[in-house]
């Protein structure tokens, strides 16, 4: 599975999706905002980013930016799980490289987990 860090404003969005992809059997971290996930994400390379957009201290997009900044982070998948999808700062960050775009409150947590395990689906050690 997967080594996850999701970086949301709001504590209680952020546990409830953390708890359930950590029983889905991912690796999950937490950030409370983008200053927080920079120093933990050079501390320790996630294998995907789940992104809030709108947070005190660094935005998501603004968190996008400086990753994209460092050769070894270009790369890096981000999905964008935001209340507004059709906001500038939600454009603003599909030009910046994301994977998918998820909407709060309309998208299903299964729905997020399903295309975190067809990106990492378990080795056949894991079975």
């Amino acid at each position: 599975m997967a080594n996850l860090l999701i970086v949301d404003d709001t504590a209680d969005s952020r546990e409830v999706l953390a708890k359930f992809l950590a029983h889905a059997g991912h690796e999950v971290e937490q950030a409370p905002n983008g200053r927080e996930a920079l120093r933990s994400i050079l501390n320790r390379t996630p294998d995907l980013v789940i992104l809030d957009l709108l947070m005190p201290e660094m935005d998501g997009p603004s968190l996008l930016e400086i990753l994209r900044s460092y050769l070894r982070l270009q790369s890096l998948p981000v999905i964008v799980w935001t209340a507004y999808p059709d906001s500038p700062v939600a454009h603003r960050a599909t030009r910046q490289g994301i994977l998918a775009l998820f909407q709060k409150g309309k998208t299903s947590f299964a729905e997020i987990n399903q295309l975190v395990s067809d990106l990492f689906p378990p080795s056949r050690d894991q079975n």
